[in-house]
């Protein structure tokens, strides 16, 4: 990788904006950077196309996936740094603005990797306006006191070629720095508002540690530039690394429509061991995960003689088996772990073969597994796997109503659930500052409102259907679903009768349950008046689909009890 810096030269009237470029430049001609000379001139005589052309020979040295230092303004106009930059960022080159002043070009300062102040005044500025791919050193203070002069310690050639040296260390591949922590995210975002459950999961991750950090971020096509933008912005703001692996979803062409209603994002994480066959080892998480713990004493797991540490699914235990655990007799329930929070060693993983051929054919062969990839990391793995305690996989659902007062100590996974901000938890309430403190926010603070006002609304809507239904002479209850906590406290409520029943594909009659359980078929016997309570996750996630195939209406003739039942008896409102 070579590194360039511009320079201007000519008649300029700032001449000491000129001095102080012209400092930087033989700082880093010392250094061995590339010049970039940049002459200055009236802009507005030149064409667009011959503009065009004088740009190309400004950086004819450039190659490939070079570092450039663009120090700005230039003293040409915003046209003519907006069209360097672009023309820069075409050769996937990083660029680093040294901003010696003030400017308001917020497109060119959001779309670079980092933002260099050279004083006082311009820190300030970008502080202020909120850039957060402004440059900072973990363990170092960079930052210029508002007190004190202390722009003046960036005016000695010494600090001026630290400052241009740690800048290039921290935008250098950091791929085997042993001191790294490396952690993997799968993100397909079709609508494009998928992309800021990773980026607070970054910034929740970077709070709460020191350490350097390496995110890698495994997408396809569906991610946009501008998101990309913003986890670049997450990740440098404090001098962490961030790289980009695209993925073909043709891939998975062949299990598309057996991923049961998850995204084909969650199988990107069986690429890793063939995407970074330099590293040992990597932290994966999903993006619907909130860290309250330092990150480094998950990576610091001693996983040298295991394929992966992870945590036994609490929803598994609590509330629903998976239906390739009646296949596979030989995974306890009790060991069947949730892949949400992964410490994977990727070493020993490629000894057992191609993890993606081996999680592929899995699921050509077991297309009734409820989890995909998560359910063939359980049969392959069950075996080799270091057990973690709970703290480092919680489901929100189950834990808000002990973090009222404080938020202890985990890894906490939303795991399907929604942030609900009237819940008085402080999982929700730290999550959302979390996400408020992400390039996102400006949308996302009225997005997630909105959200909750309307399941609150859609909330009052169920019931008003359900009392109709409910008051029917004679109604019979049949409940979808295998029995949990949630199902027995709907029974409370409304007063079962012996002719009450569950309903599932696989009926289950086991001991100490209050209802018998029939087969779902047994709906098309039904004469008389009915309402179905169903638990949306039951038969893998095909529940709602499977009453409607059978023409039942949702809303009139069964209803979803994540919509009505409150988030502390595990629903959505």
């Amino acid at each position: 990788m070579n590194v360039h810096i511009t320079n201007i030269y000519g008649f300029i009237q700032d001449q000491e904006l000129k001095k102080k470029q012209n400092l930087y430049a033989d700082a880093g001609h010392i250094l061995g950077f590339k010049e970039m000379g940049i002459f200055n001139f009236d802009v507005s005589t030149d064409t667009e196309s011959e503009l065009s052309k004088r740009l190309d020979g400004i950086i004819s040295s450039l190659q490939f996936n070079d570092l450039v230092f663009v120090q700005l303004p230039s003293g040409n106009g915003e046209h003519y740094d907006n069209l360097l930059i672009n023309k820069i960022k075409a050769y996937n080159s990083k660029v680093c603005i040294l901003l010696h002043q003030t400017i308001e070009y917020e497109y060119v300062l959001n779309s670079v990797d980092l933002i260099m102040p050279t004083n006082n005044e311009v820190h300030v500025y970008l502080k202020e306006h909120n850039y957060t791919n402004v440059f900072y050193k973990k363990n170092i203070n960079y930052e210029f006191s508002m007190i004190s002069n202390s722009s003046n310690i960036l005016s000695s050639d010494f600090y001026i070629k630290k400052y241009l040296i740690d800048a290039v260390d921290q935008l250098e591949e950091p791929v085997l720095d042993e001191d790294v922590i490396h952690i993997g995210f799968g993100l397909h975002d079709k609508d494009g508002h998928y992309s800021v459950w990773v980026g607070t999961a970054m910034q929740s991750i970077i709070d709460h540690t020191d350490s350097k950090l390496c995110f890698h971020i495994l997408h396809d096509e569906t991610v946009s530039e501008e998101n990309k933008r913003r986890l670049k912005q997450v990740a440098n703001q404090k001098g962490d690394f961030i790289e980009f692996h695209e993925i073909d979803s043709a891939e998975f062409e062949c299990i598309k429509n057996r991923t049961h209603g998850f995204t084909i994002g969650t199988m990107f994480r069986c690429m890793l061991p063939d995407l970074l066959p330099d590293l040992s080892k990597i932290v994966y998480l999903d993006a619907d995960i909130f860290v309250n713990t330092d990150i480094k004493e998950l990576w610091e797991f001693d996983i040298n003689d295991y394929c992966m540490a992870a945590v036994v699914d609490e929803g598994v235990i609590k509330f629903h088996i998976p239906n390739i655990l009646y296949k596979y007799p030989e995974i306890d329930r009790n060991q069947y772990f949730n892949a949400g929070v992964l410490c994977m060693n990727l070493r020993k993983i490629k000894q057992r073969g191609n993890l993606k051929d081996l999680v592929v054919k899995f699921l050509v062969n077991n297309p009734e597994a409820t989890y995909p990839d998560q359910d063939a990391l359980n049969v392959l793995f069950h075996n080799n796997i270091l057990y973690l305690d709970s703290s480092w996989n919680q489901f929100v659902y189950s834990h808000r109503e002990e973090n009222i007062d404080i938020l202890k100590q985990g890894i906490y996974h939303f795991a399907a659930d929604v942030l609900v901000l009237y819940s008085n938890s402080k999982i929700d309430m730290e999550y959302f500052k979390t996400l408020c403190r992400t390039p996102w926010s400006d949308y996302e603070i009225g997005n997630r409102i909105d959200g909750c006002i309307g399941r609150l609304n859609d909330r009052i809507n169920q019931y008003e259907k359900m009392m109709y239904r409910l008051s029917m002479p004679g109604v019979k209850h049949i409940f979808y679903g295998e029995e949990n906590d949630t199902l027995r406290k709907i029974y409370n409520l409304i007063h079962i009768t012996e002719n009450d029943y569950r309903v599932l594909k696989r009926p289950d009659n086991l001991n100490g349950q209050v209802l018998p359980c029939k087969n779902l078929e047994s709906l098309k016997d039904e004469k008389g008046q009915i309402i179905i309570f169903v638990l949306y996750e039951s038969d893998g996630y095909t529940a709602i689909q499977n009453l409607e195939e059978l023409g039942y209406v949702n809303g009139e003739d069964f209803f979803v009890v994540a919509r009505f039942m409150s988030f502390l008896d595990g629903g959505f409102a």
